[in-house]
């Protein structure tokens, strides 16, 4: 930015000034308020995309537009970068000015109005003191400013209010007049304190001829209540304007998830935030006594209460107060106040404090017991039931909670009612049958259609059920339960090992509490074996070599056992009489292995050799009868479900006997059960699977009965769920089971009932039932209605409980993952896409936490059914993919079946139906800016652009391409993008680092794309070395000479941290040819989050989401910036850019080291939350950054990223392996998708001369008597030549001149400051 001389002016627009203090005229969009019975003045909001960033920061007080309200920062010091009076994400904040701060409203026209009202919401945040304010003043017709003092009590005589106040909307009714004033001061002294307005509102009532619609602001409703106005009229609210595009959704015949999206939108747009102290007042009028107007109605008990005996503050403790009843309970989803849904009056009731305590976070559900104070009422251990006159309004209000939240803000969660009983933390409620019955039952009555009237007047939406309760079963009818999705996948059953010669063997395994260890050794023979040559070894904590050696004694009969115990064993634990011999050895945890060794033979072992892994942990394991020798392998896979049943911890009862009993499913008979007959009695697939992850059964011979869901030849089997009559009723089981035969060659039809038996095996965690004999089929079976599931899940734990089992998805799911797809048929789904938490939130804090825990629980594996790698036909999406077919990240998928399956460590749902994708997000054909500037720049990484010797030799490179023909596929991709991102310069990642001659990387590159664009349009920077540090790739730049020019040479460094790991950046000044305004470009690739192994110290993952070697960017971050800071290319310029692929996340340590030295992240003032530019298992975010400094951030246009890469499948990619000829025509293109696998950034410019101010002869920064004193000196002695000074523009300097001067200083009279 170069400097600009220009005239003082009266008013100043689209300029920078560097003042200390100037009245700031903002021009912002007037936002407009339908009111009840009010109306809107005047308001501001500052929600303006224009407006952010307006004010003053450091020295700097930027200007713009036309004057509607001014600041003045001369009563403060903001002396650094982070100290500012301005607006910031839609709100005029302060942080640390050091003194006191005003905003002031231009006048506003109160002529002729009556009941005039002020609202004002003021917010504060860290620690502040008693010397930090805020004071809301007003003026009347330019009398003395009027304040208004001791808000609520969170003031004194000095202040409106003081020190930690929170949040407050402040209210003041005024005097009738003619003009009117606003003034609202803030102090403060700190880097982590900050004050801000908001939402200023100027109101007045409005003669409407004596109509009885509508009201004015509400004073003094009840005890320390707030005063609150209204923002909406609800004699003038139209149906059918306000549901149109519901009505046109169901009149059209949608979908439900339609309709339900539609709603949510309706009831979300003009939702008013009230704080939890205005809803106090709200309810006086929401729920106020139709018999007298001084009393409300309490929710539950039906009586009437005066409004005055209100539960706040010091009348909290009387339990015959009434208080704020969450009808959806908070602790079900929004504990923090700051949660929309938390003071939302649509659930806010009046009740009676102590039936608010009885009824607590209950769910509600038909109950037990009548409640003692309020026999109307019923309550027990897990419900509640309201008296019968509210039933039906409880009901639409949880429908309200359920439709209106559905978790797309970063507060409150997604809310479902549910079919079940649910505990404290979910975000759920139930149960969804019982409120559905008792809204049939108690239809909307006239309170209630009131009460909805008054609640849209203060909070500006309605409840669309008390509208439209016939919308309810719209919603509601066809899924009267609510269960939770999961991934599955397909393995193939294992076969068991062939038995070795006979020898002894482990047949129980104890680990329980405390010292509670045990294990037994059984004899399978029918003659006594010496142990002489027998030893117990124990391998602890991963070890190849033994850390405890127990040499057995004795001898062991014929089919009889040894138990050794632990050393440790308590002398009083049940465990001690069953032990035979007590060895130290026996101290194995259940992360260890220990083997049974005769001679120098292995016999037996248990767990994994060499490798610490959890498989045995507080648990019994009981040698299946199925199992008649020992496990002599220690390098094959240790699968416990094949040969082993889990107990219960501290289980001992089998010790001491192995095979004493025989029977399986039909104890005492002695034989194994026979398959029956159809209808006659089976075991329950619900209590085969049990509880827990692993069936209670396994290795028994069990018989079912069920209908067949899915059939999956792929798999060898079909699966299996209960006919209705048949389910129970815990939710924890799930009712369904797979079948697998492995020589099946005639499967069920799909709805017929089948009469299986088998041995229950849990095969790589999947719950199944091996078949060894064909099923009986049974005809027709009951139809099996499929389990609703929603994302995200309560818990990951939740798909253990519906494994197996038929599922339909009705919410509309996002295609988040498709990494795997061309390679397994594979591909992840999700509710909304998901966001990289360290993205938007810093590591560690509790926002990222709880996002990162949301992820886990909001994805699904979509799964093909097809074992085979690579297949010749990916299903997804249908008819199959290819490149003109492509199915993108952020894709749609609407009503998804299927059963939930469980192989490869996942939970996933194999399609019962063909999936119909929707294709939401689309390809675009150019990166899609809102304006354009006069200069475009971008950044891309090029992913190891290796163009061999240069000479179509040297391939396979090191990094990149394998063949030339792979080369010339992925510089057609990347040559296209570049042709349609047509910047003046282009930042490069991961060129091949092999210099700057006509062979090198970046030669070809530029050779490449100007045979598309024409010969010279680009070239590129090159600086004079071999390459740009040691490292296999680097970074470069290319430019349009036509556009830009060079400004000296570039440069680069290697001092530390750019020695090791990071990449060195490199550096050159450009000047803009059209506008001779120069800009410097950093270019840089920070050390990648991979190769952990040789990590150290604060560069080990520390778990907060930054990955390793974070210190190692987080120092080049601070390092670029400081070697920024001495402008190495030689420029006075202060206008940098810094771009490039940092590796690191939008909050990420790294990038806050360069914001918080004055840098704005474009992407993030730009796109916001938007932004990304990779995908990495299934989560989005951008690790290639624009950040520009602080002068150059003025002069952006815009910024956007093309979703090119990130978004498409990697089998579009360049690669020729694992591809057909078939699919190396039908999954590649010369175009532009999939070039990379990460998304160019782009960058539009307007640059810009910094302004100098004409008449600021002492310069510092305005004009005033200094000023005017100084230039009559100069006139007198005749220095008069230079025609700037001409201010009177009579063509002649003379005194007259210093007359105008005056005119034209920045404060009155020409003070100083």
């Amino acid at each position: 930015m170069n400097t600009r001389k220009v005239l003082p002016s009266l008013f100043f627009g689209q300029s920078k000034l560097k003042l200390s203090s100037i009245a700031l005229c903002v021009a912002s969009s007037f936002v407009s308020h339908s009111a009840l019975s009010a109306e809107t003045l005047w308001s501001e909001d500052f929600n303006n995309p224009a407006l952010n960033n307006k004010g003053a920061f450091n020295q700097t007080i930027d200007m713009s537009g036309i004057s509607r309200w001014s600041i003045d920062v001369s009563n403060a010091q903001l002396t650094a970068n982070s100290d500012w009076f301005k607006v910031n994400n839609s709100k005029l904040e302060a942080r640390d000015v050091d003194g006191y701060v005003d905003w002031l409203s231009e006048p506003i026209n109160i002529e002729g109005k009556t009941n005039i009202n002020i609202s004002v919401l003021a917010k504060e945040s860290g620690t502040l003191e008693s010397t930090d304010f805020f004071d809301l003043w007003y003026s009347v017709d330019n009398d003395p400013f009027v304040r208004v003092e001791n808000w609520q009590g969170k003031g004194n005589s000095s202040h409106t209010m003081v020190d930690d106040f929170t949040s407050a909307t402040i209210t003041q009714s005024i005097a009738q007049g003619s003009s009117l004033q606003i003034k609202v001061s803030m102090a403060n002294n700190s880097g982590s304190e900050y004050i801000s307005v908001d939402s200023v509102l100027v109101t007045s009532n409005v003669d409407d001829g004596g109509s009885n619609g509508g009201q004015g602001p509400i004073i003094d409703a009840c005890f320390n209540c707030p005063d609150l106005s209204p923002i909406e009229d609800a004699t003038e609210f139209d149906d059918t304007n306000y549901y149109a595009a519901v009505l046109n959704a169901i009149e059209s015949v949608q979908s439900t998830e339609v309709i339900r999206t539609n709603i949510n939108e309706v009831i979300s747009a003009n939702h008013k935030q009230l704080t939890y102290s205005e809803a106090w007042t709200a309810l006086t009028v929401t729920d106020e006594d139709p018999l007298n107007s001084d009393n409300v109605i309490l929710f539950y008990r039906g009586i009437s209460k005066a409004k005055t005996s209100n539960g706040s503050g010091s009348q909290s403790t009387n339990p015959d107060n009434w208080n704020r009843e969450h009808v959806w309970a908070k602790s079900h989803g929004f504990p923090s106040s700051s949660a929309m849904a938390y003071s939302d009056i649509h659930h806010l009731r009046p009740t009676d404090i102590s039936v608010n305590s009885s009824r607590g976070n209950l769910d509600f559900d038909n109950s037990d017991s009548p409640l003692s104070e309020s026999p109307e009422n019923r309550v027990d251990g897990n419900s509640f039931e309201p008296r019968d006159a509210v039933k039906g309004d409880v009901a639409r209000i949880v429908f309200y909670m359920d439709t209106r939240y559905a978790g797309l803000d970063s507060v409150t969660p997604d809310l479902q009612v549910v079919d079940n009983l649910t505990s404290g933390g979910e975000a759920k409620l139930g149960k969804l049958c019982t409120l559905l019955a008792w809204s049939e039952s108690d239809p909307v009555d006239e309170f209630e259609q009131n009460r909805n009237n008054k609640i849209y007047e203060f909070q500006g939406n309605r409840n669309p059920f008390i509208d439209h309760p016939e919308w309810i079963s719209t919603l509601y009818s066809d899924s009267c339960s609510d269960v939770s999705p999961v991934d599955p996948v397909d393995p193939v059953d294992p076969i068991d090992p062939p038995a070795p010669g006979v020898d002894l063997f482990f047949s129980e395994y104890v680990e329980g509490s405390s010292f509670n260890k045990a294990i037994e050794i059984y004899n399978p023979t029918d003659s006594a074996i010496s142990l002489a040559d027998y030893q117990f070894k124990l391998y602890s904590n991963g070890s190849t070599s033994p850390t405890g050696i127990y040499t057995l004694t004795g001898e062991i009969q014929a089919n009889d056992v040894v138990v050794l115990g632990s050393t440790q064993i308590a002398d009083d634990s049940a465990l001690v009489p069953y032990i035979d011999h007590f060895v130290s050895a026996v101290n194995f945890n259940g992360d260890d292995y220990v083997e049974l060794v005769h001679g120098d033979t292995i016999i037996d072992n248990i767990g994994t050799y060499g490798v610490r892994q959890n498989w045995g942990k507080d648990t019994t394991l009981v040698r299946l009868a199925s199992v008649t020798s020992g496990d002599r392998d220690r390098t094959d896979e240790f699968i416990k479900g094949d040969q082993w049943q889990p107990k219960l911890k501290d289980a001992f009862e089998n010790l001491g006997v192995h095979l004493a009993d025989t029977s399986t499913t039909e104890p005492g008979t002695g034989e194994e059960p026979v398959i029956g007959m159809c209808d006659e009695e089976a075991d329950a697939i619900n209590t085969i699977q049990g509880s827990n992850n692993d069936s209670p059964f396994i290795g028994e011979i069990k018989v079912i009965e069920g209908t067949v869901t899915a059939t999956v030849p792929s798999l060898k089997g079909y699966f299996v769920q209960e006919e209705a009559d048949d389910t129970d009723s815990d939710s924890l089981t799930s009712e369904a089971i797979f079948v697998y035969f492995n020589d099946i060659a005639n499967f069920p039809e799909v709805g017929n009932k089948v009469r299986i038996n088998g041995t229950v095996k849990e095969s790589y965690g999947r719950t199944q039932l091996t078949a060894t004999t064909d099923f009986v089929d049974c005809g027709v079976g009951q139809q099996i209605e499929p389990t609703i599931v929603s994302l995200p899940v309560s818990t990951t734990d939740y798909w253990e409980t519906i494994e197996g089992m038929s599922v339909r998805f009705n919410d509309s799911l996002k295609v988040s993952d498709t990494y795997n797809l061309a390679r397994y048929g594979q591909l992840t789904l999700s509710n909304g896409r998901l966001i990289i938490p360290t993205n938007i939130y810093n590591a560690g804090s509790n926002q990222a936490i709880d996002l990162a825990n949301k992820n886990s629980r909001n994805r699904i594996t979509l799964d093909d059914m097809n074992n085979t790698q690579n297949p010749d036909n990916v299903p997804f999406p249908a008819p199959g993919l290819n490149h003109h077919n492509t199915l993108r990240l952020g894709d749609s998928l609407t009503g998804l079946s299927g059963v939930i399956d469980y192989s490869f460590n996942q939970y996933r749902v194999l399609p019962t139906t063909t999936p119909q994708f929707i294709p939401t997000n689309a390809r675009t054909a150019q990166p899609e800016l809102n304006e354009s500037g006069s200069l475009k720049v971008a950044s891309f990484n090029v992913l190891n652009y290796f163009n061999g010797d240069g000479a179509g030799q040297g391939f396979p490179t090191a990094r990149g391409a394998d063949t030339l023909e792979e080369f010339t596929r992925q510089s057609s991709k990347i040559v296209s993008a570049l042709k349609e991102i047509n910047a003046d310069i282009v930042g490069l990642m991961e060129l091949e680092n092999d210099g700057f001659d006509s062979n090198s990387a970046i030669a070809n590159l530029v050779s490449q794309l100007n045979a598309q664009v024409g010969e010279g349009t680009y070239t590129y920077v090159s600086i004079d070395q071999a390459g740009v540090g040691s490292d296999a790739i680097t970074v470069g730049m290319i430019y349009k000479p036509a556009t830009v020019v060079l400004v000296g040479n570039a440069v680069t460094t290697n001092q530390s941290p750019f020695d090791f790991g990071n990449r060195q950046p490199l550096v050159q000044t450009f000047k803009e040819i059209a506008t001779n305004e120069e800009l410097t470009i950093a270019v840089n690739h920070f050390k990648s989050k991979g190769s952990c192994g040789s990590a150290s110290g604060n560069n080990l993952d520390q778990g907060d989401g930054q990955g390793c070697w974070n210190e190692l960017r987080t120092q080049a971050a601070n390092g670029l910036i400081t070697w920024l800071n001495t402008q190495p290319t030689g420029t006075s310029d202060d206008d940098f850019l810094i771009i490039g692929d940092l590796n690191a996340y939008g909050k990420e340590d790294p990038i806050n080291a360069i914001t918080d030295d004055n840098y704005h992240n474009l992407i993030a003032d730009h796109l916001g939350s938007a932004g990304y530019s990779y995908s990495f298992g299934g989560e989005i975010g951008y690790l290639d950054h624009a950040l520009a400094s602080d002068n150059l951030a003025s002069q952006v246009v815009d910024a956007t990223i093309w979703h090119i890469n990130a978004d498409e499948p990697r089998i579009f990619d360049y690669n020729t392996e694992y591809k057909s000829p078939e699919q190396l025509l039908s999954y590649y293109a010369e175009d532009a998708y999939r070039a990379s696998d990460h998304d160019p950034i782009i960058i539009s410019l307007n640059l810009q001369s910094e302004i100098e101010l004409i008449g600021d002869f002492d310069g510092d920064a305005d004009i005033d008597r200094n000023d005017v004193i100084r230039f009559s000196q100069m006139v007198r002695r005749g220095e008069t030549a230079n025609i700037q000074h001409d201010f009177n523009n009579d063509s002649v300097v003379n005194s007259l001149d210093v007359r105008t001067l005056m005119s034209l200083c920045t404060r009155s009279r020409c003070a100083t400051e």
